[in-house]
C-alpha cells in the first residue's frame, strides 16, 4: 500500500510539473493592439517569427516577440513595450526612444547605437553597441553610467 501511495504521489508530481509550462505560442492578432501598433510602426520591415504569451508570476502577463532580424521585444499585459533587445553589436531603431535619450547618446557617443533598452518602473536602462550601460530617469534625463 505504501508503494502505491508513493507511486501515485510521484505521478501527480510529474503531471503538475509538466503542466507548469506557462509559455504559450500565440498569433499576432492575439497580441494587445498597442503592441501590434508598436511593431507596425517601428519594425514594419520585420516579420514576427515567434510570439509567446508568458504567464510569469513575477510581473503578471507578458508577451515576447522575436523578429526575423533577431530583435526581441517584451510587452506587458497592456501591450506597452518593456524591453527591446537587438542581437549583439546591432543597433535598434530609435523612433520609439525618448528624443532626450537619443540626443544624449548621439552627442556623447556619436559612432555607437542603442543595443538594448529596458523600461523599469522609475528609469530606463540603456545599453550601447559598445557595451556601455546608462541609466536615465523617466523623463529621459541622464542619471549615470551603470558599471
Amino acid at each position: 500500500m505504501k508503494k502505491i501511495t508513493l507511486l501515485f504521489a510521484a505521478i501527480l508530481m510529474v503531471i503538475s510539473i509538466s503542466s507548469c509550462d506557462k509559455d504559450e505560442k500565440i498569433a499576432i492578432d492575439q497580441l494587445p493592439s498597442p503592441a501590434q501598433d508598436f511593431l507596425d510602426e517601428h519594425f514594419a520591415s520585420q516579420t514576427v517569427v515567434n510570439l509567446q504569451k508568458d504567464k510569469d508570476g513575477r510581473s503578471g502577463l507578458e508577451y515576447e516577440a522575436r523578429l526575423d532580424n533577431g530583435v526581441e521585444v517584451t510587452f506587458n499585459q497592456d501591450g506597452d513595450w518593456q524591453e527591446v533587445d537587438a542581437p549583439i553589436g546591432a543597433a535598434l531603431p530609435t523612433t520609439f526612444i525618448q528624443p532626450s535619450i537619443v540626443n544624449y547618446i548621439g552627442a556623447e557617443y556619436p559612432n555607437t547605437g542603442i543595443n538594448n533598452i529596458d523600461r523599469e518602473p522609475q528609469r530606463f536602462d540603456v545599453e550601447l553597441t559598445n557595451n556601455v550601460d546608462f541609466v536615465f530617469d523617466m523623463e529621459g534625463n541622464f542619471l549615470r553610467i551603470d558599471r
